[in-house]
């Protein structure tokens, strides 16, 4: 099941045109079914508030766009609805709701690529460095309001029914309540970009630390709550407080695709990251109930952690390799090349590619995450496995490392 935190990153990064060719494709899946157009409805609503989704298009091409989708649904030609145009005003009032909008948005960004014929990207040889990723996020509030935490000074961030939100000196986003009066529940959104990190304390106490490329979703207010649920995608550490409330600890639950996470008050690691092969929840303190949809709820002790594919698998867990990230460092144990390099892509903001069949390399120690790339790229040297960094030739997109043999 994908979550709402899911769907709002991929809406994000489509929007911006960062997205990759497997998230493009998730994403319009997720526009084409019915299940999600809701939350669809509700992010489209707060786009639309401060921007116009036929930015960049000109008369013709708004015109061919509209005629394409309601005119001539089978034509697969751009060139062809502009050739034929149809009055813009007239088709302009046939837009009656956010679901008419939404298809437009995605059928103007499809058709745009298709008349400026862009070629396909070239890479040239990449002599320069490459800086870690630091603390970079953007905060979305409930209105759809966006911060951007980078850029902002420390302070008060923003203030939104009975919590204010300021970033404390130290870098990370700080929850305070106003009132404890009951509202309605409302969300916020904390996104990393690649090669961004954040912490963020949330307004029941709970300190969490984001990895790059991921982002949690949570309530602004746990007061009217019967459980502090909040949805992750990507990776996070969190070290979550402890709520009585009527004799009883208050449940904090952490959703993400595929599991679910209930815990009362303890610390873990959370590895949900789409290109590893399962999820994995390691348990640093306390007790958590780790369960998916169609397979046996499993619940974890210290220095245990769960692997969850089609099914839960318990295993005993190096503590400190799970959390390394969090505290500066890569650390591998008996990693293959694969999770070497999904780590360095995520943190140095690249992509990889492997020319011919992948090393089968497996590595062990430790890199500082505060190094430059070419730093940290020394594994693959003392491995004895040979590599390039490309970079595009026309600057747009990601520079990438191409793994060439061993």
């Amino acid at each position: 099941m994908i979550t709402d935190s899911r769907i709002q990153l991929l809406f994000t990064l489509y929007l911006s045109g960062s997205a990759t060719p497997e998230e493009t494709n998730e994403f319009l899946q997720i526009v084409n079914d019915p299940q999600h157009q809701d939350i669809l409805h509700q992010l489209m609503d707060n786009y639309l508030e401060e921007t116009t989704f036929t930015r960049g298009l000109d008369a013709d091409q708004k015109t061919g766009i509209l005629n394409q989708i309601f005119n001539n649904p089978e034509s697969s030609s751009a060139q062809e609805s502009v050739a034929a145009p149809v009055p813009v005003i007239a088709l302009w009032k046939k837009m009656l709701g956010v679901a008419v909008v939404l298809m437009v948005l995605s059928a103007a960004v499809y058709f745009m690529r298709t008349l400026q014929q862009e070629a396909p990207v070239r890479y040239t040889t990449f002599k320069g460095e490459i800086k870690p990723g630091g603390n970079k996020a953007t905060l979305i509030l409930a209105d759809g309001r966006k911060v951007s935490l980078t850029d902002a000074a420390d302070g008060k961030v923003a203030e939104e029914g009975n919590v204010r939100i300021r970033k404390s000196a130290e870098g990370r986003i700080v929850y305070e309540v106003i009132s404890q009066e009951n509202e309605l529940p409302q969300y916020h959104t904390i996104a990393t970009p690649a090669g961004g990190q954040y912490e963020v304390l949330l307004p029941d106490g709970t300190h969490v630390w984001l990895n790059a490329a991921s982002s949690l979703k949570y309530p602004v207010s746990f007061v009217a709550l019967k459980e502090r649920r909040v949805e992750l995608s990507g990776e996070a550490y969190f070290e979550v407080s402890k709520i009585s409330r009527a004799g009883a600890l208050l449940p904090f639950v952490v959703q993400s695709e595929g599991q679910q996470v209930e815990v009362l008050g303890t610390h873990f690691n959370i590895n949900t990251y789409k290109e590893e092969k399962a999820a994995v929840t390691t348990l640093l303190e306390g007790s958590v109930r780790v369960s998916r949809p169609g397979a046996f709820a499993a619940v974890l002790a210290p220095g245990e952690q769960a692997i969850v594919d089609e099914r839960i698998r318990l295993s005993k867990a190096d503590t400190s390799t799970a959390v390394a990230w969090k505290n500066g460092t890569f650390k591998f144990d008996d990693a293959d090349i694969h999770t070497v390099m999904n780590q360095f892509s995520r943190w140095y903001d690249l992509d990889v590619e492997y020319l011919g069949k992948a090393p089968g390399n497996k590595f062990n120690g430790e890199v500082y995450r505060n190094m430059d790339a070419s730093k940290a790229f020394s594994l693959l040297r003392l491995a004895r496995i040979k590599f390039r960094l490309e970079t595009p030739l026309n600057q747009k997109g990601r520079k990438k490392i191409v793994i060439t043999q061993q």
